[in-house]
């Protein structure tokens, strides 16, 4: 079988280690374009081959064929073609198409749906569902006479969104509340590229969606869709921007909102096309409009939540996890018929993302020392959390620790994610001391074949002094994290 991915996204090894049903297959990848593949952890398995598109950009007709021909004369029949990330999504197609195994369309109206945020909401519009209002423009001049337009007029409170059309993972996602920030944002995007090498030369505007936003997880086969977990997602502005995560919760598939969500996202995936495979779904609830869900953005992979993360929390709650159950779609037909339409899950869940608000050199971590005593705590991953190193202001990609919450009661959950959050807020998460003049002294023992034994005390002392005339400097200078920031509420 064969996984297409782009090298920022390249996690094969690892899907391979962590899904026994892949292990009787031979791995073949794909890459969109050149680059270094970056393997999301430590995990291994054997790859059989490695196709490479010779170039920084990616295009998915020339990558179609010159690697066609050479999958056909494998000497083995391809049984699943599968996209990794977004960049990934439109070669996919039509590897799947070229070999004769599941896919879906890669010509035809809706050959563009899965990875071009303009065409996906008009196919949402024309499925005769709530679609997003927006305008494709590629001249400053389109894009002033349309902000110009609008009624209500373009303000702080009544903003726009801008997209790139191709853009992953927020990548170009920005809000928009007067026409200089709009002018000068459409001529940094336009003739410039994604971070995955594509040209920008449209942007798209739309409307901003005001109410809470949700994530569905679900896998198809043949038109058939299962939701794997449904998320609220804790979006607030901070480190400046407007869409800082602060984590996901679970929902219950017996919500009333959460099965109109699910069914609306169903009508979706079938007005995009998406027909075999994972999705990945943000929609936001619209209580002040017509109190009915809107799509935000439809990504035809799997979820960005990892093993160590959001795939543990849907395991141990639904009992599956959406890479294994797209496997099962593409692989075994039986199991994936066993996938309930919507899971049932054995209590709630939540992932935190820790937020850094200041740079500077980690000597502590207090609150994990406190959430790791919590009743729902259920797990962290360190991602590059490093005491005696620089942390940086966290926006967006992998948080240094991520946090996972599971607990049978709702009420136990939501507090102790507040209380997280409560320690973030108050700048006692994390013991972070200026990086400039300080000096980081690693742990010295008599065996240091560096120094005199008889200068370590005295090193250490006069370290210890710094650190804490240093500390003591930054208890009484920390600034207020919240800085007036109005933060959205969490439902």
């Amino acid at each position: 079988m064969v996984f297409v991915v782009d090298p920022t996204w390249d996690c094969v090894e690892s899907y391979v280690a962590n899904v026994p049903l892949l292990q009787e297959y031979k791995i073949i990848k794909v890459m969109t374009r050149l680059g270094k593949p970056t393997p999301c952890n430590s995990d291994h398995a054997a790859i059989h081959e490695i196709f490479t598109f010779d170039s920084w950009t990616p295009n998915a007709v020339l990558a179609a064929e010159e690697f066609c021909p050479k999958l056909q004369s494998m000497g083995f029949p391809v049984e699943a073609v599968i996209p990794t990330f977004d960049p990934a999504v439109a070669l996919t197609d039509r590897l799947a198409a070229c070999l004769g195994a599941r896919g879906n369309p890669f010509e035809g109206p809706l050959a563009k749906t899965r990875r071009d945020k303009w065409a996906e909401g008009e196919a949402v519009r024309k499925a005769g569902i709530r679609a997003v209002k927006e305008k494709l423009v590629s001249k400053w001049s389109d894009a002033k006479a349309y902000l110009e337009s609008l009624s209500p007029p373009l303000s702080q409170t009544d903003p726009v969104i801008f997209k790139i059309l191709g853009g992953s993972s927020s990548e170009g996602v920005q809000k928009v509340s007067s026409l200089e920030q709009a002018e000068e944002i459409f001529s940094r995007e336009i003739g410039n590229q994604t971070l995955f090498g594509t040209g920008i030369d449209q942007l798209l505007i739309q409307e901003f969606l005001k109410g809470q936003e949700y994530v569905i997880d679900s896998v198809s086969r043949d038109g058939v869709h299962k939701v794997v977990m449904v998320w609220t997602e804790d979006l607030r502005p901070g480190n400046g921007i407007f869409t800082l995560y602060y984590g996901f919760k679970t929902m219950d598939p017996k919500d009333p909102k959460t099965k109109v969500i699910i069914d609306y996202a169903n009508k979706v995936l079938d007005a995009t096309g998406v027909y075999n495979g994972a999705s990945d779904m943000e929609v936001k609830w619209n209580e002040e409009e017509e109190d009915t869900p809107c799509l935000v953005d439809l990504n035809a992979r799997w979820t960005a939540l990892m093993w160590h993360d959001g795939l543990a929390l849907e395991k141990a709650l639904a009992g599956n996890d959406q890479i294994t159950a797209t496997v099962n779609a593409y692989l075994d037909g039986e199991a994936f018929d066993k996938i309930p339409a919507v899971p049932s899950v054995a209590g709630h869940g939540a992932i935190i993302f820790t937020n850094v608000f200041h740079t500077g050199i980690l000597t502590g971590i207090p609150g994990m020392a406190v959430a790791t005593k919590l009743p729902s705590y259920f797990g962290s991953y360190n991602n590059r959390a490093v005491l005696g190193k620089p942390i940086e202001v966290y926006t967006v990609g992998n948080p240094p620790i991520t946090i996972l919450l599971a607990h049978k009661d709702k009420a136990v959950l939501d507090a102790d994610y507040n209380l997280i959050i409560g320690l973030e807020y108050a700048d006692k998460f994390w013991d972070i001391v200026p990086s400039t003049g300080f000096a980081y002294f690693p742990a010295l023992g008599s065996g240091d074949g560096n120094l005199p034994s008889q200068l370590l005390p005295a090193i250490a002392a006069v370290a210890m002094v710094a650190l804490a005339a240093v500390m003591a400097i930054v208890a009484v200078s920390r600034p207020n994290i919240q800085d007036g920031t109005e933060y959205l509420s969490i439902e």
